[in-house]
């Protein structure tokens, strides 16, 4: 939690100004990475192989491996964030709403699906049904002209996004 604390604090002018302060949060972010690295080889050694068949632990390790890899990357560096991600498996209750979110996953992939169709039927209904009404001048957009026009356009009305501009 810490770790992720000052990460977020590193991104204030305060300290991305400030070389000396900016410098001493580095080395703190260091220091973190070394405590991961020595908690995940103690993980490596108590449970061997079978480290592997835990997600999360392996997911832990993944994470420390990866800081590892990229942290001369410049951009990369950003991606340190997700160290603190390894609290979903040091917290039950996380541990327990990841793994119900995971096995929800199949379930809302077929609502997904059904909303597509859905949206689908109707964008193929309004480009029948209006088809014509830029082509007669009646709208100045070809908001329902073809299959694509349309199921932008319903897009756009489904997200609220420049709606009231379609007339």
């Amino acid at each position: 939690i810490i770790n992720a604390i000052m990460m977020g604090i590193a991104t204030f002018p305060l300290v991305k100004d400030d070389p000396e302060l900016s410098n001493k949060f580095e080395v703190i972010d260091q220091v973190f990475l070394i405590l991961f690295t020595i908690e995940s080889s103690m993980q490596i050694l108590f449970h061997g192989w079978t480290l592997f068949k835990d997600g999360f632990l392996t997911f832990d390790l993944l994470i420390v491996v990866m800081s590892w890899a990229l942290e001369g990357t410049q951009v990369i560096r950003a991606f340190r964030i997700f160290r603190a991600l390894r609290l979903v498996t040091r917290i039950s209750t996380m541990r327990n709403l990841v793994l119900a979110l995971f096995s929800v996953i199949p379930k809302m992939t077929a609502i997904f699906m059904l909303l597509l169709l859905i949206f689908y039927i109707f964008a193929v209904m309004f480009t029948q049904l209006f088809k014509d009404l830029y082509r007669d001048g009646l709208v100045p957009e070809p908001y329902f002209s073809g299959l694509a026009y349309s199921l932008f356009t319903l897009f756009q009305m489904m997200t609220l996004d420049e709606w009231a501009n379609i007339q």
